[in-house]
């Protein structure tokens, strides 16, 4: 029997084309961020496999496991996919491997803000549940829209985004980071970015030489200490004024619709620092 809108032909983050002559019921996923979202539109139940990452939301954990960030080739084959999505930087190593395969193969490699409403739409389309993607979609971009107008305010904080406290140096976010984008459009100024792209080290120096007026960290608030009483960066202006602020690290790094409730977080964050 026909299936109504298929035949489909799907272009990946690679330039490639995937045809998919009928809606996929048997998809793995490799990463945490593709199951999230395939999740988040509807798909789960096509869903057949995932990564022990595979975290959220709680269904996804009881599926079947093809690894970890080092994908069991063998286990995907084993599970007869319709559909494999693949992450061209976090699954690059397995590429090679799933083509010569010839396994029904999409690959993202979401950098930011626009590259995560992509994912959704892209997997929205690929899944045939692209009315559950589109409103998802419209939400990030009416996101951008707000951060536009926001742009006109007042003068931007400095943030600082960190993964760790200690041991020194500190992972922060550099550019072409969802984080990165996040810090701009809820009216702040990422005070790293101009350090390099992705997560890179940071020294105690190097920070107090940034001097944030915000630090923003994946940290639990009850594992502070070592920042605030270290004997360099308790002089930051961030940590002298009580602005330090542990998140879950799942809102700001994983590229799926929870960036939102990150960008919101983060709008309350620094208008609250603009208001002090």
């Amino acid at each position: 029997m026909p299936d109504p809108g298929f035949p489909r032909r799907i272009t990946d983050f690679r330039g490639k084309t995937l045809v998919l002559t009928r809606r996929p019921q048997r998809i793995v996923s490799l990463t945490p961020g593709s199951t999230e979202v395939l999740f988040a539109i509807g798909a789960g139940k096509q869903v057949v496999g995932v990564t022990s990452y595979c975290d959220y939301p709680p269904e996804a954990r009881r599926l079947p496991k093809v690894g970890d960030m080092r994908t069991n080739v063998e286990a995907v084959v084993a599970l007869r996919p319709d559909l494999v999505m693949a992450d061209g930087v976090l699954n690059r190593r397995f590429l090679p491997t799933l083509e010569r395969l010839k396994l029904p193969l999409l690959v993202v490699a979401p950098q930011n803000w626009a590259d995560v409403a992509k994912v959704i739409q892209l997997l929205g389309a690929a899944t045939g549940n692209e009315k559950r993607a589109e409103p998802i979609v419209k939400q990030f971009q009416q996101a951008e829209r707000e951060a536009r107008a926001r742009a006109a305010g007042s003068a931007r904080p400095g943030v600082l985004f960190t993964l760790n406290v200690e041991p020194l140096p500190m992972w922060v976010a550099g550019r072409k980071l969802f984080v990165d984008d996040m810090i701009r459009m809820a009216g702040g100024r990422n005070v790293a970015a101009d350090g390099g792209e992705n997560y890179y080290p940071l020294s105690a120096e190097a920070v107090i030489t940034r001097n944030p007026d915000i630090v923003i960290t994946t940290v639990p608030e009850d594992r502070l200490t070592p920042l605030r009483e270290h004997p360099v960066l308790s002089r930051l202006k961030a940590v002298q004024a009580n602005r330090v602020y542990s998140v879950d690290s799942n809102w700001f790094v994983r590229p799926t619709p929870r960036l939102l409730k990150g960008l919101e977080q983060l709008v309350t964050i620094i208008a609250s620092a603009q208001r002090r």
